[in-house]
Parts: structure tokens; sequence; C-alpha cells
């Protein structure tokens, strides 16, 4: 067997059923040795970059790694947009990189990088196979980066001569069948961390993502539940709570985030105990923190996110999942029963809350202005679908804003966010590799123009490898008309010439909606859905209005409408 047959073998056992990448001279022996295993969907995309977005997206929708492959040098070096985002967000990705003869991966040559130099700082672990010998430590380290702690992308290094060499009696264990290797908590930090939840007044949990790695979201219920705990989550981790749950406050923050619902900030803002579980703690994620005197239990896999931003008053290391079940197991040994009851005054407190924001938004939600109000869009999408059986996607810019505040997801990764990089088309390669993994799923990206415009061309590759999405295009372009003449000339080259969507959509295959109207939105999108139902991508652009995607003005007097981001 050669190095590319065993490094196929090893995919397979360790459960991988997507690869995608644009080949090359260097990494062909590898692909052609994927392509043998029927177990395995390869997929050729039209840019490096939307390759691995598409195994970032199978990665967030499923839990499980996809495998990412390129060609030496540049073609390497086009996809570090897409492993940069994962990187951000702590994705597990396999990035597969082509390089020439082992001897000449130091040299300069043609078509060589200095990959492990670029690619370690943005990957959880970078390795050169560059031995027979190395393949299977190097895979089985590989998977256990990906599937322990605290996940994100893995780049390997693979020489064509290598690839070609004689393996010799190969033989590979696989590690993830096996059960995941969780760490638990401090029993003394979980003591002190109830104490202080079961004695505050107001106490408030906020989640991120790491809830949805550690598949925790089960254990998150049962926890807020027994001391009624209302909770919200980061953008990332919006999902992992169910936003139809009484206690659940949408979006927030630690004690304000850019996109925090009303319920969420006023509760975070006036909260005497956060609980935070697997948070980064990142731009939009907090725009202004609780009260000095309010009291902070961090919970993080990661060391190096404990205690970073914030010195925690406890501070406790392990899985969510562990943690949370062994923080819902304490309180029901110690804690009296009458503590355990449904606290009332909660729930009722969060009602009215919810009147509020709802009242508070009804105008943009419902709004029949022209251009369209883009949170109206997202008003009639949710009307016409089963949130448990969609899979929602936003991109970078305000469509982020105008899309997560008021799409409510039931279910974990029924909504996938991002943000640390926010890096602009992220959104149509992640919606095909979600796809790919729920394939019964109705898969829908929220995008603005410039960001399609960046990744377009690989809707495409949604047609051509039986990946049918829904692309809503939330199109604010146009010349602004109050820039106070400090950016006139770039507006003008930025927007007054644009590309014409639907016949781009529609020349690359799909079929192609736009919308003018509010009126016409409901009958747009329905057909649209049917569309994507049936089998076919579908693009529908909706001409929107320019607004902010924060909503802090709508109820704060000291806050600011800004005119909003691009994208």
């Amino acid at each position: 067997m050669k190095v590319a047959q065993a490094i196929s073998r090893a995919l397979v056992s360790e459960g991988v059923t997507l690869c995608a990448g644009i080949a090359g001279q260097s990494i062909w022996p590898v692909i052609d040795a994927i392509g043998d295993c029927e177990e395995v969907s390869l997929m050729y995309a039209r840019q490096e970059r939307v390759a691995f977005d598409i195994c970032d997206g199978f990665a967030r929708a499923s839990g499980n790694p996809a495998v990412v492959f390129t060609d030496a040098g540049p073609a390497a070096a086009n996809l570090m947009g897409g492993i940069v985002n994962s990187w951000g967000d702590s994705v597990p990705v396999l990035f597969l990189a082509g390089h020439n003869e082992r001897t000449k991966v130091a040299s300069k040559f043609t078509k060589e990088i200095p990959f492990l130099d670029l690619f370690s700082p943005v990957s959880k672990w970078s390795a050169m196979i560059d031995d027979p010998s190395k393949v299977a430590e190097t895979l089985r380290r590989a998977f256990m980066h990906m599937r322990t702690g605290r996940p994100g992308p893995v780049a390997l290094g693979v020489p064509v001569d290598v690839a070609q060499m004689e393996v010799g009696n190969f033989e590979y264990l696989p590690v993830s069948p096996r059960p995941r290797v969780r760490s638990g908590a401090d029993p003394d930090a979980i003591d002190a961390a109830l104490d202080l939840i079961a004695n505050a007044e107001r106490p408030y949990v906020y989640v991120g993502a790491g809830v949805l790695f550690s598949e925790a979201s089960e254990e998150l219920v049962r926890f807020a539940e027994l001391l009624t705990l209302p909770v919200a989550t980061t953008l990332n981790g919006k999902s992992a709570f169910p936003e139809n749950h009484r206690l659940a406050l949408g979006i927030g923050g630690f004690g304000r985030a850019s996109y925090g619902s009303l319920p969420a900030t006023v509760l975070g803002e006036s909260a005497d105990v956060i609980l935070t579980v697997g948070c980064g703690f990142k731009q939009h994620a907090i725009v202004a923190r609780p009260s000095q005197r309010t009291r902070h239990i961090q919970v993080d896999v990661d060391p190096t996110e404990v205690n970073r931003d914030h010195v925690a008053d406890v501070a406790i290391l392990g899985d969510a999942k562990v943690v949370l079940r062994q923080l819902a197991e304490a309180a029901q040994a110690r804690l009296p029963a009458a503590r355990l009851e449904p606290v009332e005054r909660r729930f009722t407190e969060l009602a009215e809350l919810n009147k509020r924001w709802a009242a508070a938004c009804e105008p943009l939600l419902g709004s029949d202005e022209t251009p369209i109000n883009p949170f109206r869009v997202t008003r009639e999408f949710m009307k016409l679908v089963d949130p448990g059986e969609t899979i929602v996607l936003h991109d970078a810019g305000t469509v982020r804003g105008t899309t997560s505040q008021h799409y409510m997801a039931p279910r974990p990764r029924s909504f996938l966010g991002f943000g640390v990089q926010s890096a602009m088309g992220w959104s149509l390669g992640a919606a095909i590799g979600a796809k790919k993994a729920q394939p019964d799923k109705l898969v829908t990206a929220f995008i603005g123009e410039e960001a399609l415009n960046e990744t377009a061309m690989d809707i495409e590759t949604s047609i051509r490898n039986n990946a049918p999405i829904l692309v809503i295009v939330k199109n604010n372009r146009r010349v602004p008309d109050q820039d106070g003449g400090k950016s006139k000339k770039l507006a003008v080259a930025r927007f007054k010439q644009g590309v014409d969507i639907c016949a781009l959509a529609t020349a690359l295959g799909a079929k192609a909606y736009r919308i003018e109207k509010p009126g016409d939105l409901a009958g747009t999108l329905s057909a649209a859905i049917a569309t994507v139902r049936g089998g076919q991508t579908a693009v529908v652009e909706v001409m929107t209005a320019r607004i902010n995607g924060s909503l802090h003005h709508l109820w704060d007097p000291k806050a600011k409408a800004g005119r909003g981001e691009g994208g």
C-alpha cells in the first residue's frame, strides 16, 4: 500500500464522509485514493477558500470534521480566508495540502511556500507527513486534536513523492469511533459556583459555541430549568439553547452585545451572578461589561481562555457537557426542595421584557417601506418554514444583525452563526456543507450583495454536487444619500455599478427571483422554497434598505442608530 492509500483508509476509518477542494499535480495521488472510497463524497469547488467554507459548514452542522484539499503553494494560500474563519470560531476541519518532493519543500521551489510557518498560527495543530512511517501517528494525532478540548482546524502537508511511497504493513486504529475524551471540573469549584447561583437574586447564564461543540444543550436545559435560570447565547452559540423555551433570552452579552435582545441586555446588565459557558468574549459578544459588583462564574475547556479577558470569581476548567451535568447533580443533592421549585417571578419578568422587545421591533418587522426593511425579510421567511427542519446561516455585515436577532432556532445547529473573523461570503460555501451534512433540511443562507460577489461562482458548485440551497440576498446596494461628503467618491465607485445577481445566478444554473416590494415577499419566498425542496438551488435578491443591524437605540435613549455596515 502506498501512503496515499493509507491516508484514504485512515480517513474512512475515522468516519470522514466529505472531502472538498481543488486538485493539482502535487495532491492528485491522495485525491485519487480518496476518490476510490465509496464512503466519501468528493466535492470539487470553484475556489479553495470556498472549499474550506464547505467543510466548515459541514462540521458546524454535523459536529464531525470534513477534509479540504489543495495543490501546493498559491493553491494552499488561496484558502487562508477559510482556515482563519474556522480557527477563529474553533471549527474542526482537516486541511491536506499537496507539496513538491520533500527535498524541495524548504528550498523556495516553484509553487512552494513555508507551509508550517504560515498555517501553524491559524491551526490547532500542523505537521508535515514527510516519511511513510509517520502516516498513522500524524493522522491519529490530527483527529485527537479535532475531537478533544477546544476544537479547531488541523493543517497537514503531504509531499507528492511521499504520497507515492510504499508504507509497508499499514495498521491504523481510529480514535473517532471511541468515546469522546472529556474532562470534568474540580468538585470544590462546582460547590463554589453552586453557592453563588443558589444565593443570587438575579442570576443569568450566557453560553457560546462551546456548548454546541460539546453537545451539551440537553444538560444546559436541564440545569437552567432546575434553578430557573434565564439563558442567552452568543451569536456563534445561537441554537445551543432552544429559543422557544420560556427561559430563552435570544442573543445576549456580558452584559451587552452588539446584537443583544432587549430581554438579554436588561437581565445581563442587572445580573448579580453571571455563569458563562464556552464563551470567547469577542467584539460583537461584548460591547459593555456588567457592573463590578456582578459575580462571574466562568466555564471553559480551554485553559488559555480562563481569566483571560475578565478575572472570574469562580473559574471552572472542563468540558461543558460534563460540568453542566456536575452542576445539576450537585444542585439536586445539596439544595433544599424549595430552591428547586420554579421561580415564577422570573418567568413573569421575562414575559414582560419579551412584550417590550416585540413592541419595539414591530415597526421594523412589519414595515411596508420601500426599499424593503431587511428585518421584514426575516419575519416573512420565518412564517413560511418549520425552524426545526431548517438550517439558517448569516453572513458578514448588517445581514448578520437583521437575520440573527429575530430568527428563532429551536434545536442545536438549526442556526449556524459565525463572526470572529467574519470572512465575507462564508455563508454560501458553509450552506453547501451544511446541506451535505443534513440533506433533509432546508438550508438557507442570508447574505449581502458584496459578500455574495466574493464567492458567487460556487453557486454552480451546489448544483453540480446535488446540494440544493436557498440563498437570500439582502441587497442594500445604493449610493448613500447621507455620507457627509466624507466618502462620496468611494460610495459611488462601490455602489453605483453592481452585478446583475439574478442574471449571474441563472447563468450558473440556479433559479433566480427578485423582490422589490414588501407585498411580494411571501409569495416569492414560497416559490423559492418550493424550488429548493424540488432539488434546485434558488437565489432570491431582495432590494432592501440600508440600516443598522443593532437595535439598542429602540429602547435605550443613550444608544445611537448608525447607518449600518456593508456586506
